[in-house]
């Protein structure tokens, strides 16, 4: 056995290797070694660790087409459910008018924008400092608002101008693009107050949540209509069909895409936190509006022109089809750039992306 002078300073008790067997340990009682001793264990070998797994958000990368996906289904399921009720008593409803399920109205007016949120607050970052509750909250709280200022501007323009409800004037529709997205612009603005990050890329989700928002309103109201006038001339649900496709196909490239735009605009020249009115801000302004203007007064021509109403109608879903791509292409365009500058942005402060 190995003596340690009292004198020099020992290592606590427990079990250490015993100087006489490599394959053993024996206890050291803190002054000297004992008889007790016990194998010495393999070394385990070391598994590398699995990276941990990103935690799933919500209904995953393709929720939005889930969200399209669960509509089609409620469409499917009410019009499967008349057909049947229709082959089991054909004249139940005769002595009834027709009445819009809200199920058809909620769905035909906010499918594409709920789809487009839910896809829009599932690529937020945590950099971004804006929650996707919050998010939703701008859209919803933004579209009424702005809705609830607009439509009573445009309608006094319009009554000054000498239009009426089934038949709006020309200035009114064109002016209604100024009136819209400065009411829209200044919601976000609003609304967004007090978020710690303001640059273009939050620019794009403020703005873009907004128009959605703002443009689930107007769909619904659209939509009545439709249903309205379908009943008086005859065709049923046939106009109320018509629309809710018009409204969901061109609807993501109008509201939204302009609110983001002009978003992007205001929110990428704040500086310090603080919004800033630039030249460049009222240009994006002048821009957008002038572009919603031409898009309305597109619409009201086709209506005045002395031409066979297919040849207009034709016309019209040119200019649509046009107008659509061109306001989608520019969005990406200036998204593209904004993400480009952001990525660098931060590779510049050594986040990663």
């Amino acid at each position: 056995m190995t003596f340690v002078p009292a004198h020099e300073q020992t290592p606590p008790a427990g079990w250490y290797g015993d100087p006489s067997d490599p394959t053993a340990l024996r206890w050291w009682s803190g002054a000297g070694w004992t008889e007790y001793t016990a194998p010495r264990l393999p070394a385990q070998p070391v598994r590398p660790s699995r990276p941990p797994r990103p935690p799933r958000k919500w209904i995953g990368r393709f929720g939005g087409w889930i969200i399209l996906g669960c509509s089609a289904f409620i469409w499917l399921w009410l019009f499967g459910f008349s057909l049947l009720l229709g082959a089991i008593a054909p004249h139940a409803n005769d002595d009834a008018p027709a009445v819009l399920s809200p199920y058809l109205l909620l769905t035909g007016a906010a499918t594409a924008a709920a789809a487009i949120l839910y896809t829009m607050a599932y690529r937020l970052r945590p950099d971004d400092r804006l929650t996707p509750s919050r998010l939703v909250i701008i859209a919803g709280v933004g579209g009424l608002a702005a809705t609830l200022v607009a439509a009573p501007v445009n309608s006094i323009i319009d009554v000054l101008s000498g239009g009426t409800a089934a038949h709006p004037s020309g200035v009114a529709l064109v002016c209604a693009g100024v009136v819209e997205e400065l009411v829209k612009i200044s919601a976000a603005v609003i609304l967004a107050w007090r978020l710690p990050v303001k640059d273009a890329r939050i620019g794009l989700f403020v703005g873009g949540a907004v128009g959605l928002g703002f443009s689930v309103i107007e769909n619904l109201g659209y939509l009545q209509e439709a249903f309205a006038r379908g009943q008086e001339n005859g065709m049923g649900f046939g106009v109320f069909l018509v629309t809710t496709i018009g409204r969901q196909l061109t609807g993501p490239f109008l509201h939204p895409v302009f609110s983001a735009l002009l978003g992007a605009a205001v929110f990428g020249a704040a500086r310090a936190g603080r919004f800033r009115l630039t030249w460049s801000v009222v240009l994006a302004y002048l821009a957008v509006a002038a572009a919603h203007g031409v898009f309305n007064g597109a619409a009201w021509l086709a209506q005045v022109l002395p031409w066979p109403e297919a040849a207009r109608g034709g016309l019209l879903l040119l200019f649509d089809l046009v107008f659509v791509v061109a306001s989608g292409l520019t969005w990406w365009a200036i998204a593209r750039r904004i993400r480009v500058s952001t990525e660098a942005r931060r590779a510049a402060c050594g986040l990663s992306a």
